[in-house]
């Protein structure tokens, strides 16, 4: 085993570099967490999951994704699909989820941020 041995301000820098990379982190973690909750239309996730808007339907009607209805039209938050896919509930690709979510916040700058 090697002892290294260092100056007392050398350590200083070096724990406050630490401590500034660690703020970084933490900030950049809850920034994630504020950011909005996508929905997404029937076709959308049916585009998404690559399936018809008609399997969508059956599989609300037997309670296979969570839904909420707003304005006669049923909504879907990106979320709850992606925790059915995660419980092998409905399938998709985990790279597909990465390209929509990108594509999902360009198209909808308005109401992103």
């Amino acid at each position: 085993m090697e002892i290294i041995t260092f100056d007392h301000q050398v350590y200083q820098d070096l724990a406050n570099k630490i401590e500034r990379i660690a703020d970084y982190v933490f900030k950049k973690e809850s920034t994630y967490a504020e950011e909005p909750e996508m929905w997404l239309t029937s076709e959308e996730l049916a585009d998404l999951l690559k399936i018809s808007t008609r399997t969508i339907q059956r599989m609300r009607k037997e309670r296979m994704i969570p839904y909420s209805m707003m304005r006669n039209k049923c909504l879907y938050r990106f979320s709850d699909i992606e925790e059915c896919i995660a419980q092998r509930v409905v399938s998709c690709n985990p790279q597909t989820l990465d390209e929509f979510r990108k594509g999902y916040w360009l198209t909808h700058k308005s109401f992103s941020r």
